[in-house]
């Protein structure tokens, strides 16, 4: 569950990109599939969407990958066209934000060869 703190670092980061995209929350509900509401909550800071859609959120506005995805502490575990992380076990070693803990649970699920996976940190 993220933090106050994390919840309003989202937001800003999403009013800016959707600012940037010139475009309304209204306008990325619609594009996601999802009700105008839920996009509302996260502008008001009362949830946070799922790993997935915030992937899904920052393709669609054209943003950077983890530009929406690290103020809620999730973890890019592999961008495209990045050959620093193809592996899952080759981006838990090489995040430096990771500790071994971290690092262990990535390892654990283990999961190859997704482009744009995203995961909750377990801080």
């Amino acid at each position: 569950m993220a933090t106050a703190e994390q919840r309003r670092a989202f937001r800003e980061a999403l009013q800016q990109a959707l600012d940037d995209a010139r475009m309304s929350a209204r306008g990325l509900a619609r594009a996601l599939g999802m009700s105008p509401a839920s996009v509302s909550k996260w502008v008001r800071e009362k949830t946070t969407p799922a790993p997935d859609t915030v992937a899904r959120a920052e393709k669609l506005l054209a943003v950077e990958s983890g530009t929406l995805s690290r103020p809620l502490g999730y973890v890019v575990i592999d961008e495209p066209g990045d050959s620093r992380a193809s592996s899952v076990t080759k981006a838990a070693k090489s995040d430096p934000r990771l500790g071994p803990r971290e690092q262990a649970v990535l390892l654990a699920v283990g999961i190859e060869g997704s482009t744009g996976l995203l995961v909750e940190s377990v801080r």
